[in-house]
């Protein structure tokens, strides 16, 4: 549970999610603090109009007395007065004070218990001393507070019904509005931003939007991809005319050199260096090939026309690879258990991908070793994986051996360290994903996934 609350937590959220979801939370925060101040104010408001309205009472209640209409009332054997109404919310009461401080106080208003009748109820309660008739006396007026607390609770029910609606509410409209006006950077990030074989292939058409920002951005996008185009362009001119110009000069150099061999007119010390340069010469046109490949199907100068029949394909490879095999007593073991036809492709680009795959298999062999090769079906996909018994390697080596001219074990086998990134470019040409599995003396493993013919 605790690792899967982790990784809903690196779930990644579109930017008009985060805008909408900032805007209800922020909403959110307005309203619990309202929600939270609100009863302090109406409670304090209420008090203030009570508190009035009981002045305005105890003002009209002692010019009463003053008139004597209750002058019989107070002047009966306990000297005192109290009436209230039938809910007992509401009572005035009058008692006689020994105090003489009391009138320099003036009046008092409080929140008290008050006893009525035996139940004791909440009230505000204003008290004020007064003279009368040579006698000090003290008012007591009260309204009950049980409807405040009612109001109180009344309003927090209100308002946190009206902050969920709110919330979700604004949450469904900022929503809609976000993704209105994010339109035009969703039309640039699908157009401009995803993936492109080559800039040549990319969309240059503006992307119309009535923010400034966003025409801005897909303006600069564009800018860029041109420079970035013309600056393709440049190097598949210059990969070509450099290709020509080595190769052209080094096919002269062998020619001369095999014409030298074949006359026979020069010592044997002599021979022996011509062919050391023959050697050379053949070392570096492989060289130019093989980076000329790469940078054909890097630029996508290669068409995929093909459909290609993968078990069919295997059977070439390992057939061509056979006298290397007997030369090493190296095992060859097939485990087809899955066929499958792969298009659109190019079947000369999938040889040579699984040809230098199992010319690795063979290079890095032990004597008598063994070469596994399983085909099978992988979800909507189909996988191939070649396993050798041979030297194998770090695992931390394993990033590192699809760059050029790298080469971790140059002690086994003669090469230039371009076979593996050969194999890397011809199969994201076609979408291949490859997995590589090693360990030193165990043997290397790896898995091409194919994608289904629909998906590639």
């Amino acid at each position: 549970m605790p690792e899967m609350t982790r990784k809903l937590s690196f779930i990644p959220l579109t930017i008009q999610v985060k805008f909408a979801l900032y805007n209800a939370v922020s909403k959110a925060l307005i309203f619990l603090a309202f929600f939270t101040l609100l009863p302090v104010l109406v409670e304090r408001i209420v008090y203030e109009h009570i508190d009035k309205r009981l002045l305005a009472r105890s003002e009209r209640v002692l010019l009463t007395v003053r008139k004597g209409s209750i002058a019989d009332i107070v002047r009966e054997q306990d000297c005192s007065f109290e009436s209230y109404n039938i809910l007992k919310e509401e009572f005035v009461a009058i008692y006689p004070l020994t105090d003489i401080r009391r009138l320099d106080e003036g009046p008092i208003i409080r929140n008290e218990h008050w006893e009525i009748e035996g139940e004791k109820l909440q009230h505000r309660i204003i008290k004020r001393p007064f003279v009368y008739d040579n006698q000090l006396y003290e008012l007591n007026i009260g309204e009950g507070t049980g409807s405040i607390d009612e109001l109180k609770q009344t309003i927090q029910r209100f308002m946190l019904v009206l902050m969920l609606s709110v919330i979700m509410i604004s949450l469904f409209i900022d929503l809609g509005f976000v993704r209105l006006l994010l339109r035009p950077l969703n039309r640039i990030i699908r157009r401009k931003l995803q993936p492109v074989p080559s800039p040549t292939s990319f969309d240059f058409s503006p992307v119309n939007s009535s923010t400034t920002e966003f025409n801005q951005l897909d303006k600069r996008i564009n800018e860029m991809m041109h420079k970035l185009r013309d600056t393709f362009e440049m190097e598949k001119q210059f990969i070509t005319n450099v290709s020509h110009e080595l190769q052209t000069p080094i096919s002269v150099i062998q020619n001369r050199i095999e014409n030298i061999l074949v006359e026979g007119n020069v010592s044997e010390d002599v021979m022996i260096r011509l062919s050391d340069s023959q050697r050379t010469l053949n070392r570096m046109s492989r060289i130019i090939r093989a980076l000329l490949l790469i940078s054909k199907i890097e630029n996508e100068q290669y068409a995929k026309p093909d459909k290609v029949n993968l078990l069919e394909l295997l059977d070439e490879v390992i057939e061509e690879t056979e006298v290397q095999r007997e030369e090493r007593k190296i095992k060859l073991e097939k485990f087809f258990y899955a066929d499958e036809s792969f298009s659109p492709c190019n079947r000369a680009l999938l040889f040579t991908m699984l040809m230098n795959l199992v010319n690795n298999a063979i290079k890095y062999n032990k004597p008598e070793g063994y070469i596994r090769i399983t085909t099978q079906k992988s979800g909507t996909g189909f996988t191939i994986e070649i396993t050798d018994s041979g030297i194998g390697m770090d695992p931390q080596e394993i990033g590192g051996i699809f760059d050029r001219f790298k080469r971790l074990n140059t002690s086994t086998a003669e090469g230039y360290g371009l076979g593996l990134p050969i194999v890397k470019t011809i199969a994201q040409f076609h979408a291949i994903e490859i997995d590589v599995e090693s360990a030193p003396g165990k043997g290397t493993s790896f898995k091409l996934h194919f994608p289904s013919t629909d998906q590639n």
